[in-house]
C-alpha cells in the first residue's frame, strides 16, 4: 500500500526530526491560534464556548461573523504558508531554522504565499461542494447513522484526494521551481489509489478532531492540537507526495 507507505514516511520524519518539527510548527501555529482567537473576540463577540468546528458553524449569523472568519482565514493562510514553506525547504533542502521562529525572506515567501491562496481557494470550493452539494444527498438517500457516516468519510477522502493531486504546487514553490496545477493533476495521474488512501487518513484526523469537545480553554487547546497534528500531517504529506513524484514532475 504506497499511500500508506507515505503516511508513515511522512510520520517518522517528523518523529526523528521531532525537534526541528516542534521548532518549525509550534510557535507559529500558537501564535496563529491566539491571533484568530482574538479576532473572533473583539470584532464577532465569539467566546470560548464558541469556539470550535461546529460551533463556529452554528455561529454564522452572528453580527461581524463574516469578517471575522476572512480575517482569520487570512491570518491562517499566512501563518501556515510560513510554516509550510517552512518545512518543505527543510525536509527538501535540508535548511534549518536558526532562530525561535522561521525564517523566511520575500524572494521565497512571496510565490509560496501565492501558490497557497491559490490552492486555498480550491480548498474553499471543494468545502463549498462538499456542504452544498454532496452532504444533503446523505438523507436524500436514506442513510442514517453509521451508514451516513461512511458515506460522509467517503465523499470527504474523494474530496481531499482532488486537493491532494493540486498539492504539489505547494513544495514545488517553496523550491523556486512553481508549477500549474494543471501539472500537479498530471503528474499524480496513474496514483489516484495510493491518494485516496492518503485523503482518507487525513479526513480520519479532522474527523477526530471534529469530535472533540469544545466550550472551555482545556477542551479548546486540545481540539486545536488535534488540528494542528492534522495540519503538520498534511505538510509532511505533501512533502513525501512530491518527492515520490519528484521524477515525472522533471519529467
Amino acid at each position: 500500500m504506497q499511500g500508506f507507505s507515505i503516511v508513515s514516511a511522512a510520520i517518522l520524519s517528523m518523529v526523528r526530526d521531532r525537534g526541528m518539527t516542534l521548532r518549525l510548527t509550534v510557535l507559529p501555529w500558537a501564535v496563529a491560534m491566539a491571533t484568530v482567537f482574538a479576532i473572533l473576540e473583539l470584532i464577532a463577540g465569539l467566546g470560548l464556548s464558541s469556539l470550535g468546528y461546529d460551533q463556529l458553524l452554528a455561529s454564522m449569523r452572528t453580527p461581524g461573523y463574516l469578517p471575522a472568519i476572512m480575517i482569520s482565514l487570512f491570518v491562517v493562510c499566512t501563518i501556515g504558508a510560513w510554516v509550510g514553506l517552512s518545512w518543505h525547504r527543510h525536509v527538501l533542502l535540508g535548511e534549518k531554522a536558526v532562530a525561535v521562529l522561521p525564517r523566511n525572506n520575500s524572494e521565497t515567501f512571496d510565490p509560496y504565499f501565492d501558490a497557497v491562496m491559490k490552492f486555498t481557494a480550491l480548498t474553499l470550493g471543494v468545502v463549498m461542494m462538499i456542504k452544498y452539494l454532496m452532504v444533503p444527498l446523505v438523507p436524500v438517500l436514506g442513510l442514517a447513522g453509521p451508514g451516513a457516516k461512511v458515506i460522509s468519510v467517503a465523499i470527504n477522502a474523494l474530496l481531499v484526494t482532488i486537493l491532494l493531486r493540486h498539492a504539489l504546487i505547494l513544495p514545488a514553490a517553496a523550491l523556486g521551481k512553481p508549477v500549474s496545477m494543471s501539472t500537479s493533476w498530471k503528474v499524480t495521474s496513474g496514483f489516484t489509489g495510493p491518494i485516496f488512501s492518503i485523503a482518507f487518513v487525513v479526513v480520519i484526523v479532522v474527523e477526530t478532531a471534529r469530535m472533540l469537545p469544545a466550550g472551555n480553554l482545556a477542551a479548546l487547546v486540545l481540539q486545536f492540537t488535534a488540528v494542528w497534528a492534522g495540519l503538520i500531517l498534511c505538510f509532511g504529506v505533501i512533502t513525501e507526495l512530491y518527492k515520490v513524484r519528484t521524477r515525472k514532475l522533471a519529467a
